[in-house]
């Protein structure tokens, strides 16, 4: 990603490196040019529309639901379709799955995700490039059918409408009303912890369900071992 930034910036870095020797002093010039050179060179990796984009290439749990979020809401564009059909796929296991991270075996967790996520892309339950949902719902039902999906993974199959909140673990949203003193508040959490906890308590306790769909209807239908 950051190469092709350069190439469609056309970048060339014409300040030279400031190069500081153990003995030697940092003066204001050569503080000035180590400046200069970093700003020109993230200048040309800042996006059109301001932002600095980066690639979280390694787990592949955080783009389906991006795709869900954007089905949910109605903004899914079809003109990113083909570049997050040819990532999934990339990724997919010789045996129908995918795994934690571009390295892992197949899990539950991520082959449900990223199985929905192209059934929402438009690609039939027996289709996609050498069969892929063909084979990543055999491998979803031979190793129990999406009941045997972690807590964080029926979480979002109870957003989409394909599980019932009733079967997820509890997160009350409560707990955030706790006073901040208090060692158990969630304030305390690791900083990954807190931003999924915060966002998933609140639709917890809203018990949110998007839009029921024939493609959610026939979703239910294709991932239980029994109805």
């Amino acid at each position: 990603m950051i190469q092709q930034f350069l190439k469609e910036a056309k970048f060339e870095q014409v300040i030279p490196p400031v190069r500081i020797d153990d003995c030697e002093g940092i003066t204001y010039g050569k503080a000035t040019n180590a400046l200069r050179r970093g700003v020109a060179f993230f200048s040309a990796l800042q996006a059109s529309d301001g932002h600095w984009p980066g690639e979280n290439g390694g787990p592949l749990f955080l783009l389906p639901p991006l795709v869900f979020c954007l089905y949910v809401t109605g903004h899914l564009e079809e003109v990113f379709n083909a570049e997050l059909l040819r990532y999934i796929y990339c990724h997919q296991n010789e045996d129908g799955g995918w795994g934690l991270h571009i390295e892992s075996k197949s899990f539950m967790f991520t082959t449900v995700l990223n199985y929905i996520c192209l059934r929402i892309l438009g690609v039939g339950p027996e289709l996609g490039r050498e069969n892929a949902c063909r084979r990543a719902r055999q491998w979803i039902l031979n190793h129990g059918g999406v009941t045997c999906i972690p807590s964080w993974g029926k979480v979002w199959l109870s957003i989409l409408g394909i599980y019932d909140w009733s079967g997820t673990n509890p997160m009350p949203p409560e707990l955030w009303l706790l006073p901040s003193c208090l060692p158990i508040h969630l304030g305390k959490l690791l900083c990954h912890t807190r931003m999924v906890y915060m966002p998933m308590s609140y639709l917890y306790g809203k018990r949110f369900v998007g839009p029921i769909t024939p493609l959610i209807m026939q979703l239910r239908e294709e991932l239980y071992l029994q109805p």
